[in-house]
């Protein structure tokens, strides 16, 4: 069995949102997201933990050193942090920002930072009783 080694961190921010979709009816839209189709929206403090694998450096013993991930993650989460996400981000002007479709944007914006395709798994804790998760296949 081959070991693998794995750095995780988490990382928060807070954003609002309103679950509308425009291919939906108003009255399938309110079956479906309920008070969350709030034409106003709502907000969440999110919390993110980010994972990485890889081999770790000889160099500094490390898969990534902690500030280059920090930096690389922080900069993605600036650009949703204190915003209304439907109107805010182009990216979900578009898709729906529910928290499947969150995780994946976040996903995608990690990819294109993170060196040498270490990025391994993303969970995403949008209430204490919704979480969603993202990552490779073992």
């Amino acid at each position: 069995m081959a070991l693998k080694h794995c750095l995780s961190r988490v990382y928060q921010f807070s954003a609002a949102h309103r679950l509308h979709s425009p291919v939906l009816d108003q009255s399938r839209n309110t079956e479906v997201y309920g008070k969350c189709n709030n034409l106003y929206g709502h907000g969440h403090n999110y919390i993110v933990e980010v994972t990485v694998m890889g081999n770790p450096s000889d160099d500094t013993g490390m898969i990534i050193p902690l500030s280059e991930l920090d930096q690389m993650v922080q900069s993605i989460l600036a650009s949703l942090n204190y915003k209304h996400l439907d109107n805010e981000v182009p990216f979900f002007k578009t898709t729906v920002s529910s928290g499947e479709n969150i995780i994946r944007y976040l996903w995608q914006e990690l990819n294109k930072k993170i060196p040498d395709s270490k990025l391994y798994h993303i969970k995403l804790w949008e209430t204490n009783n919704n979480t969603f998760e993202l990552g490779k296949e073992n």
